[in-house]
């Protein structure tokens, strides 16, 4: 079958010359690129709010334009306002320094404004409404709903929607992916059809029920992707088969001397399922600040202790390294159960019999940093690799932990960066996922306040009492983005001036980015055995670094941070028994700074602030997902579309269950498809 969305945007009439170069420029180079450059917002024509019955929100009028005026407040700024005046009333649409409005508007003619209406000082308006003529643009009267683009200089509404017009027209043909059974059972209109709608729909309603369909797909070719690649990859790989009812697994249970919440008892019984399956464990273990991600990879050490096999831990640094050989060291020796540190600072001797004993399998369990991926460490049975804050690691580097294994490993990542289930299932689509969210051990809290910088020595007078009581403190430089340079002058610049004034009887010590890695560990060291009073950074505090007796953080310029990197360093307090209290100083009065703060000042559950991080600031900026293509997406939106996510999700698992090579007739054009998906993934890989 010819595909005729796959024909180049010239092959559409009135696509020549410099419109097809203008077109280009928004990235459409083929008829299907044209037609996935979705409508953001539709002109309602067909249900026309009267203007004197509506005070506020989003609403669609049309009237006569009965005056446009000019004011000049000040010499650089120039307003327009155009009355659209009904028989029940006004609305005002108001530009700021746009003086083509001035040409496009005379009194008397009709139009129609679309927008945003505020009810202030008696008038209403709408500020940069969207705009149509009713009477000069014949073929699209009101009663219509009319599509509006993003476009570019040069490239009318007018333009583009003739264009799209003549492009459904010419996409008569093209295979449908989904298969009809799924279709028929989802209830879903065929691709083409929702191509169709979405750009001509007959009602708003119809317009989003289109772009879910387009969602659906985008989604479901990603899982299928996903899966694909899982299947072939990872479940048809010679896995190792834990023991996973053995004795240390109940022993080791009661040593830990908590109860799991339960959270933690579903996440270990996925993980030792996962452990006991013939193929390799691919799980990622999602936990906000202080949910007790230590306590469930335990639990998969004992099962690999019960196996007789190797487990390996690798940390970003030495300092999370070394505390949780300190953390969970102890609780292996009461159970018998060997194990080793490996880190760049060892001796040269320690190093040596570190890697004899790994060689040999005299140990069980393998903490340790980047060093346990050097050439010359070898295990003689490594069956399950965790990886801490696997997103601190390259692609390269958690393939050369996995290589150190004879066969497919299980592999454990965990993060204890909060970020909403929609993203979560798409940033990390092809990895199972258990979520942590309630904490075992309560601590005494945080609570966190917003100052101005006025009122800044105020914190600094709590610190103060707190340092006198033999508590420790943060104090944290935001990031200058533009110069690590002037970043690190800035904090040393704090660091001087807090130690020659607020803190000069106090030892403080400063932590930034221009430190070697084994000076950063040096200082973290010192301030965890108490050797610092107060430390000074501009790097965020490695997230599940423990130290009790740190209580109070100070934090400049607030705003600069992310709403998630508040939460996670406001986490480095509080974690004992004495309560933590986080001050924010900024002066910003930026309404998505005022959003954050209040968020912050509200909650201390990581998850609901990555929600509203995700809505604040969308997919593109949060954990990363431009690197994973979570925010190329055309018709998926990942803050609001959760259903269709898993939906998607749901029906690709279903399918690879049933039918995994897709040989099924059936399935034929997905085959295809799928192909063409790897093909583009491979030359997306190879791009870098």
């Amino acid at each position: 079958m010819n595909d005729s969305l796959k024909l180049p945007i010239e092959s559409i009439r009135h696509v020549e010359g410099k419109r097809a170069q203008l077109l280009n420029k928004l990235g459409i180079q083929t008829v299907e690129d044209l037609l996935l450059h979705l409508p953001y917002r539709y002109l309602d024509l067909t249900r026309v709010a009267r203007i004197g019955d509506q005070f506020e929100g989003d609403i669609t009028c049309s009237g006569t334009i009965t005056s446009v005026k000019v004011k000049r407040p000040r010499p650089k700024l120039r307003i327009t306002e155009v009355a659209l005046t009904d028989d029940t009333g006004t609305v005002f649409g108001v530009w700021f320094n746009q003086p083509w409005v001035e040409t496009v508007f005379r009194t008397g003619q009709h139009y129609a404004f679309a927008g945003t209406m505020v009810y202030e000082m008696g008038m209403r308006r709408m500020q940069n409404p969207h705009i149509q003529s009713l009477e000069a643009d014949q073929d699209e009267p009101i009663g219509e709903v009319i599509a509006l683009y993003h476009s570019t200089e040069g490239l009318a509404q007018g333009w583009i929607r003739r264009i799209v017009a003549e492009a459904l027209e010419a996409a008569s043909e093209s295979e449908e992916v989904l298969p009809e059974e799924l279709r028929a059972r989802r209830g879903m209109r065929t691709y083409l059809q929702a191509l169709h709608d979405v750009h001509r729909p007959a009602s708003v309603a119809d317009a989003q029920a289109a772009r879910n369909r387009l969602a659906y797909q985008e989604l479901f070719e990603m899982y299928l992707l996903n899966a694909a690649r899982r299947y072939h990859n990872i479940a048809r790989a010679d896995g190792f088969v834990h023991r996973v009812d053995g004795p240390l697994v109940e022993q080791g249970k009661r040593e830990l001397g908590v109860t799991l919440t339960k959270d933690q008892e579903q996440a270990v019984a996925d993980i030792l399922s996962d452990l006991h399956k013939p193929y390799p464990m691919q799980r990622l273990l999602l936990g906000d600040v202080g949910t007790g991600k230590t306590f469930v990879a335990v639990m998969a050490m004992f099962a690999v202790a019960d196996s007789g096999t190797q487990v390996a831990l690798m940390a970003p640094t030495e300092v999370l390294a070394k505390q949780y050989a300190q953390r969970i060291g102890p609780i292996l020796d009461a159970l018998n159960i060997s194990w080793v540190l490996a880190t760049s600072s060892l001796t040269s001797s320690e190093r040596t019999e570190v890697r004899a004993r790994i060689k040999k399998g005299e140990v069980t369990v393998a903490f340790g940093t980047h060093a346990l991926i050097q050439a010359d460490v070898e295990f003689e049975n490594l069956t399950l690799a965790i990886i801490d804050e696997q997103h601190r690691f390259g692609v390269e580097q958690r393939k050369a932990l996995r290589d150190k294994a004879q066969r497919a490993p299980d592999v454990l990542s965990m993060t204890a960066t909060p970020i909403p289930r929609s993203l979560a299932l798409t940033v990390y689509g092809d990895l199972d996922i258990s979520t942590l969210r309630e904490r075992p051990i309560k601590g005494a809290g945080v609570t966190t306040q917003l100052l101005s910088f006025a009122r800044v020595a105020h914190a600094h007078d709590e610190v103060k009492r707190a340092l006198d009581a033999g508590q420790q403190a943060f104090v944290l430089c935001a990031l200058i983005e533009e110069s690590t340079k002037l970043e690190v002058n800035a904090a040393t610049d704090l660091a001087e001036e807090l130690a020659r004034d607020e803190y000069k009887d106090y030892r403080v010590a400063l932590l930034h980015g221009a430190l070697k890695s084994s000076e950063k560990d040096a200082v973290m060291e010192k301030f965890r055995c108490g050797a610092i009073d107060v430390l000074v950074s501009t790097t965020v505090i490695e997230v599940g670094v423990d130290i009790h007796s740190a209580t109070r953080m100070v934090v400049y310029n607030a705003e600069r941070f992310g709403l998630a990197q508040l939460h996670q360093l406001r986490g480095r307090v509080g974690r004992g028994t004495i309560p933590g209290k986080v001050w924010l100083i900024s002066d910003a009065k930026g309404s998505v700074a005022r959003e954050r703060f209040k968020a912050l000042c509200e909650t201390d559950d990581g998850f609901a602030l990555a929600d509203i991080d995700l809505a604040l600031r969308g997919a593109g900026d949060v954990a990363g997902t431009r690197q994973h293509g979570a925010a190329t997406f055309k018709a998926a939106d990942i803050v609001k579309d959760i259903r269709i996510i898993e939906l998607a999700r749901r029906d690709v698992t279903e399918l690879f269950e049933s039918d995994p090579d897709l040989k099924k007739p059936e399935h034929s054009a997905l085959q295809r498809r799928l192909q063409t998906l790897q093909d583009g993934y491979e030359k997306w890989v190879s791009a870098g």
